[in-house]
């Protein structure tokens, strides 16, 4: 009676530890939000911009040789459903497969991997925790993979504006250069100016197209280079100097990219190792020594224990991943 009596104690202390610290670490989350909410109102006010809504567009006010021009920039559209979501990661990644698709396959391969598992040792929590392993460690490298394909589409894209201030210098018009650079340059950028000629060919106008590609990319050079040459076919000017400013502007960026990953590589490391470690210790001893990890699934508070870790280590997974973001 004393024992159980303790445990309960025990249990009440614990979940009172934990629900101060997440009540902390949610007024930190919401006051963070608040400052940033603030900071956005405040720079909208100052560049006399409203916030765009899914069923508006955004209009720039601009001056160009003492007469006003207006022109529309890309804002985000309607929020994507889940699905749609991670088919827009697979072909971020250059998975050319359905969301429907690759749900059904990593849905198959947890359970068929969880029921394996949970008949060969017949350990629940362990069946599980494998599983969610496999997940991470499937998120990470869809994640790598993603890197991989924009840092590609950074540096070809430089070379696809080198060519077109090239191809405008030598007489060629806009249109005729973009279907240049899909024929000339590689996949990424290739299928993006692809898209676009075949847009255009089709009757839709030049800036309406390079706007829906700007929406449907998560380039930011692919959204400024989509604004700068709807701008600067209004004004008018010189379209081939323009995409040597627009390369220069590029090539820095992806010179600063890399100076930023250099400085914060011994940061990405850690962050990884920390990550992983967990999953690593928890298996070996579930291997290694049964008996001792034993009471984490048969008692109440080793349950709330692991779930407890389980949610502390998606938390800080997540906070990890927000300061790992570099915005330049």
């Amino acid at each position: 009676m004393l024992n159980d009596y303790q445990q309960i104690i025990g249990l009440a202390l614990a979940t009172s530890v934990f629900g101060l610290v997440l009540s902390l670490w949610i007024g930190g989350v919401l006051l963070w939000a608040r400052k940033r909410a603030l900071r956005t109102k405040k720079m909208e006010q100052r560049l006399n911009v409203a916030p765009s809504q899914p069923s508006q567009k955004r209009v720039l006010h601009l001056w160009h040789e003492g007469r006003k021009v207006t022109t529309t920039v890309p804002v985000l559209a309607r929020p994507l459903s889940w699905l749609q979501w991670l088919e827009s990661e697979c072909r971020r990644a250059g998975w050319h497969i359905e969301g429907k698709l690759l749900l059904l396959l990593v849905g198959g391969t947890a359970i068929l991997t969880s029921t394996f598992l949970l008949v060969v040792s017949g350990n629940v929590p362990l069946s599980l925790g494998v599983v969610v392993a496999l997940l991470f460690v499937l998120r990470i490298y869809l994640k790598q993979r993603i890197s991989r394909q924009d840092a590609l589409f950074d540096r070809q894209f430089v070379d696809a504006l080198g060519l077109a201030a090239r191809s405008l210098r030598s007489g060629h018009p806009l249109i005729g250069t973009f279907h240049l650079v899909s024929e000339e340059m590689a996949p990424p950028v290739s299928t993006v100016f692809a898209d676009i000629c075949q847009q255009h060919s089709m009757g839709a106008e030049l800036e309406v197209v390079l706007r829906n590609a700007a929406e449907k990319h998560t380039s930011t050079d692919m959204k400024l280079f989509a604004t700068s040459v709807a701008v600067q076919m209004r004004t008018g000017g010189n379209l081939a100097d323009l995409m040597d400013r627009l390369a220069v502007v590029v090539r820095d960026r992806i010179r600063l990219g890399r100076r930023m990953r250099i400085l914060s590589a011994q940061t990405q490391m850690s962050k990884r190792v920390l990550l992983v470690l967990p999953f690593i210790v928890f298996i070996l001893f579930n291997i290694l020594n049964p008996d001792y990890m034993a009471p984490l699934y048969t008692t109440n508070v080793g349950n709330i224990l692991l779930a407890i870790s389980a949610l502390g280590l998606a938390i800080g997974s997540w906070i990890m991943n927000r300061m790992a973001v570099l915005k330049y």
